[in-house]
């Protein structure tokens, strides 16, 4: 189907009255807010940009020299926020058939996001497109042109939110898995905190992970509940190893393992998974998923994150910790008449086993075999 043509309307005019400094060009990561917000419309395929300057609008101009936008000057901008989503719905043309408003601080909303509102807008044309994570409505809200209108003409309360107001019918809340549509920085501690979650920017979290899971993707519940215990025997074991000076990234393990049965029940699933992790952003995530099922494990005292998450994969059988020797004994006793595949499951245990053993070399007391024994694992 044909994709519509969009355009982006960054609202970047306002005083930032709480902040104490102009937003737009805060640093984040060595680039100006605004930057991160172009970039990320430019990433998902969207070239048509306006951006809405008032408040420090010589900086701000002078800022965007180069990046090819199109500026739009609210004079009114004293009026509030949306006497700028008016000028930027104004600054429309005939070819604009659907538009985003974004405010410029909100700045790390993900181009795959941008990306996937467009797709399921391109076949729910003529409405309202608001992004949802878990159960709180964020930015930006992807609008049909027809509503360009009845934005330029409202005059009654609430702004932008009195519009959508009277078209409650013709909105449609999309679940999306990023978290940042709902974060902005209006303080000077949003600001501090937006600083920290960019360093961590492509590793998804725990609660983002769950939304890819469950409202994206409807994976089961006993495929969530595996992954879950999964990752909690991967930290388990990651843990361990670096109290021994090891240097496993928690983060990027417990994402991997939470993700790593997403395409469950679909052809060499694991590098289906991958295939999907690293379409929405995460490459390194998608690495270690991709090698959950069969890997080459290492010769070196050095054990990888993806090592753990395949050790740790084949502790669990559904959501209970199991020995290899159990998890094994199970899967012989349900292929058992296909030859191939139980030399798969043998070949598995024993890598399973060299990377256990490696882990017990080098961490000294972690003792899984007998944890599990006890019941002393997640």
């Amino acid at each position: 189907m044909e994709k519509p043509g969009v355009t982006a309307i960054i609202l970047a005019a306002g005083y930032s009255e709480r902040m104490k400094q102009f937003k737009p060009l805060l640093d984040l990561g060595g680039r100006p807010a605004i930057e991160r917000v172009i970039s990320a419309f430019k990433g998902a395929g969207i070239a048509d940009i306006h951006v809405v300057a008032g408040y420090c609008k010589e900086k701000l101009i002078q800022a965007l020299a180069g990046l090819s936008v199109r500026i739009i000057i609210n004079d009114r901008y004293a009026a509030g926020m949306f006497s700028s989503v008016q000028a930027g719905v104004k600054s429309l043309d005939s070819s604009s058939e659907a538009f985003f408003l974004m405010p410029a601080d909100v700045p790390l909303v993900r181009p795959e996001t941008i990306r996937y509102m467009v797709d399921v807008y391109s076949r729910r044309r003529e409405k309202i497109l608001i992004p949802v994570f878990g159960t709180r409505r964020g930015h930006p809200p992807l609008v049909a042109g027809r509503f360009a209108g009845p934005v330029i003409d409202y005059d009654g309360e609430n702004g932008l939110r009195g519009v959508f107001g009277l078209y409650n019918a013709d909105i449609v809340t999309l679940p999306v898995p990023d978290s940042n549509i709902l974060l902005d920085m209006d303080t000077p501690e949003d600001y501090a905190s937006l600083r920290e979650r960019l360093q961590r920017i492509n590793i998804p979290t725990a609660a983002e992970c769950d939304v890819i899971m469950s409202d994206i993707h409807n994976v089961t519940d006993a495929v969530i509940g595996h992954c879950r215990t999964v990752a909690a025997v991967a930290l388990f074991i990651a843990d361990k190893m670096n109290r021994r000076g090891c240097n496993i990234d928690r983060e990027l393990l417990m994402s991997a393992a939470l993700l790593h049965d997403l395409a469950k029940g679909r052809p060499d699933h694991a590098v289906e998974s991958a295939r999907i992790i690293r379409g929405m952003g995460y490459p390194a995530v998608a690495e270690l998923v991709e090698t959950h099922m069969d890997i080459i494990p290492g010769k070196g005292e050095t054990v990888s994150a993806a090592e753990v998450l395949y050790l740790a994969d084949k502790l669990v059988s559904g959501d209970r910790v199991v020995s290899l020797k159990e998890h094994s004994g199970r899967a012989v006793d349900r292929y058992g008449d296909k030859a191939e595949v139980v030399g798969r499951i043998s070949i598995r245990y024993e890598n399973a086993t060299a990377i256990l053993n490696r882990i017990e070399a080098q961490t000294g007391a972690l003792n899984i075999s007998s944890r599990i024994k006890a019941g002393a694992l997640p």
